[in-house]
């Protein structure tokens, strides 16, 4: 798995393509199938820093602000071709929840953006993603001091 820090909190994974099945693309393009990218956070120009160019099959959300819900900036990777749009749309996953999509396993945890209960800055929603034998965590813009025993099930 490849993991790519894009700045803020803006990371992309792309995950290994299955052995033995390649696309009639150039390796150039690295567009090998059965490989998926994840794009989590993607910000916006606001926050100063130049907004990536991404493609993704998935995208996450773990809060609604602009520094962290860019949705716009990401289009759909080939593999995904929305038949109502048209066009290549990802998967957008914005909160809480248990997600399997195509073979990658992502669950999403109810948490807060302050120390307040989200009284102050709102929700916010921490994933782990499991593929490749591999288990990780972003926590988006957490702001709770600690968490509960819930969340850390």
């Amino acid at each position: 798995m490849n993991i790519i820090w894009h700045g803020q909190s803006l990371f992309e994974l792309i995950t290994a393509p299955a052995k033995n099945s390649f696309t009639r693309r150039s390796f150039a393009s690295q567009n090998l199938a059965g490989q998926i990218k994840i794009v989590i956070d993607p910000f916006s120009e606001e926050i100063g820093l130049k907004v990536p160019k991404l493609e993704a099959d998935i995208v996450l959300v773990s809060h609604s602000h602009h520094d962290h819900n860019n949705v716009k900036a990401v289009s759909g990777s080939p593999s995904q071709i929305s038949e109502k749009l048209g066009r290549a749309s990802p998967f957008l996953i914005s909160g809480p929840g248990e997600y399997e999509i195509k073979n990658v396993f992502i669950q999403g945890i109810a948490s807060f953006h302050d120390d307040k209960k989200g009284e102050a800055r709102g929700e916010n929603t921490i994933y782990t993603i499991e593929a490749e034998d591999l288990k990780l965590c972003h926590l988006g813009d957490l702001g709770q001091k600690e968490l509960s025993a819930e969340q850390l099930e």
